[in-house]
C-alpha cells in the first residue's frame, strides 16, 4: 500500500454551528464532500490547534494491494501519528514521515562534499535498537 501525505495544504475544515465557527477535534476525518472521486483520499485532523485555525493532512491512495476498509485505514494513519518517539502526544503527520524526514536531514547535514555518510557502529543491531538517530 503507498499512501502519499502532503501536509501543506490549504483546505481548512470547521466544526460548529454558522457564525460560530471553531477548530474541529484532533482524529477528525473527511472522506467525502470535498475529496477527490476518482481516486481514495481523505483529510485528517490529528492535532488541536494552539492557536489560529488547524490545518489537516491530505492522504491520497496511491496503489493498494491489501484492500483495507477505509476506516481501517484512517484509523491506523491516525494512531500512527501518536507513536513519535520525542513527543508524548500526537504530532500532524505519522511518525514514519517523520523518522524520514529526521533521517535525510541527519544525512543531508553530515553526508556529502568531503564528508563520508554516517555508519552504524558495529554490532548496533544487536546492542542497541533505540533509535540513535532523533
Amino acid at each position: 500500500m503507498y499512501i502519499n501525505c502532503s501536509k501543506r495544504v490549504n483546505t481548512r475544515i470547521f466544526a460548529g454551528e454558522p457564525n460560530r465557527y471553531q477548530n474541529p477535534l484532533p482524529g477528525t476525518v473527511v472522506d467525502a464532500a470535498i475529496t477527490d472521486k476518482d481516486t481514495y483520499e481523505f483529510y485528517l485532523v490529528s492535532v488541536a490547534a494552539k492557536q489560529g485555525m488547524t490545518s489537516p493532512t491530505r492522504y491520497t491512495m496511491v496503489y493498494d494491494s491489501i484492500g483495507g476498509s477505509p476506516h481501517l485505514i484512517e484509523s491506523l494513519t491516525y494512531k500512527l501519528c501518536f507513536t513519535y518517539y520525542n513527543v508524548s502526544g500526537a504530532i500532524k503527520e505519522p511518525s514514519v514521515i517523520r523518522y524520514a524526514h529526521r533521517l535525510a536531514a541527519l544525512l543531508g547535514e553530515r553526508g556529502g562534499r568531503g564528508h563520508d555518510p554516517p555508519q552504524p557502529h558495529k554490532g548496533f543491531e544487536e546492542k542497541d535498537p533505540s533509535l540513535y538517530f532523533i
